[in-house]
């Protein structure tokens, strides 16, 4: 790590990122810094280093554009990771308008990722769309098999989201079909857990099983900890709704210990939400509400919105089944409007569901 806060204050840029930066520490696509040791705030300093003054509004201090336009999707990326959902749209937005300049599609198709999963977790799931569809336009035009792929996934998980069974479906099957053909296996990492997510949500737990139990011996080949904690979450949901709760608890309790190591805060929040639904389930009230005001802080501090729904509508459940109507009313009442508001398609209508026993 010396090497590059002393290289590039000698103004060794170009040669500190490729060799040092890229290669020694990154291990070049394999991110070792973040994919395996989940050391977001080393990785930001680093990439500090290669600005000026460590300012990331400004553009990287390395001469070629390729390399600056990775630097600044790493740097968003890396923000997102932390939590500083606000602060990680721009260096996102600077990468794809310098990829785009220069016709390089992939770190394009990169940077619309990036911009997918910023949108969406902020509640701008519609924004998040067209970011997809553009994310899957320029991988296509790079015949980058991994962004096609990537991009059928984020683009499907958005559908899934909005709550376009049909789209999401047909993508995911599209990118798991492909992946199959140029890797040999099925949708890993995110993508993985993402399929397996939809596939929950459409009732076919076993093939959302036999997804999850694949992608999990792949990501713990790989330590990649934070999609093994995505992993434990996707099987601890699998087991709930198949109403096993001890092993879903058992699920969770692998999935909390890896959110500990990762500290991503949407991992966090994901894993909480799935603890709130397993205490719906097995009647564990105030371990839901505890749950999901946790949820709700972290969203306040953070501004991932998508998921403030969520939580409301496992306290509308929590405060309806202990026969608190005034309170499960106003929670199921404001997770409606902000669903709604949002397109998020499941919230809305599970608490439409429950303010209907008012009407």
């Amino acid at each position: 790590f010396e090497q590059v806060y002393h290289g590039c204050s000698a103004g060794l840029y170009d040669e500190v990122f490729n060799t040092v930066y890229w290669e020694k520490i990154n291990g070049r696509e394999e991110c070792f810094i973040t994919h395996k040791l989940s050391a977001w705030e080393t990785n930001l300093s680093l990439i500090r280093a290669f600005y000026p003054k460590g300012d990331l509004s400004q553009l990287p201090l390395v001469s070629k554009k390729s390399d600056q336009s990775w630097l600044l999707n790493a740097a968003g990326l890396t923000i997102l990771s932390m939590g500083r959902l606000k602060e990680a749209e721009e260096p996102s937005l600077t990468a794809i308008k310098i990829a785009i300049e220069v016709k390089d599609w992939e770190n394009a198709s990169r940077g619309y990722q990036n911009l997918t999963t910023i949108q969406s977790r902020a509640g701008e799931i519609d924004t998040g769309l067209l970011s997809a569809q553009k994310a899957l336009e320029v991988a296509e035009k790079a015949k980058s098999y991994e962004h096609i792929i990537n991009s059928k996934a984020y683009l499907s998980w958005v559908f899934h989201l909005l709550g376009n069974t049909e789209e999401a479906e047909k993508g995911f099957k599209q990118a798991d079909e492909l992946s199959k053909k140029i890797w040999g296996h099925r949708l890993n990492s995110l993508r993985g857990v993402w399929y397996a997510d939809f596939l929950i949500s459409i009732k076919r737990t076993d093939e959302a099983l036999e997804i999850t139990q694949r992608n999990l011996e792949i990501c713990e080949r790989n330590n990649w900890p934070a999609d093994i904690l995505g992993c434990h979450r996707a099987i601890s949901a699998i087991e709930r709704t198949r109403g096993n709760h001890k092993e879903a608890y058992d699920h969770l309790h692998n999935a909390f210990e890896f959110a500990k190591k990762v500290g991503m805060p949407f991992l966090e929040i994901e894993v909480l939400l799935e603890s709130g639904r397993l205490h719906l389930d097995t009647e564990n009230y105030q371990d839901a509400i505890y749950d999901a005001n946790q949820v709700l802080k972290l969203c306040d501090r953070t501004g991932f919105l998508l998921y403030e729904p969520d939580a409301e509508l496992i306290l509308a459940k929590a405060y309806l089944a202990q026969n608190d109507p005034e309170q499960a009313k106003s929670y199921a009442n404001s997770a409606y409007k902000k669903a709604t508001s949002m397109h998020y398609h499941l919230p809305k209508v599970e608490s439409a569901q429950i303010l209907e026993k008012w009407r």
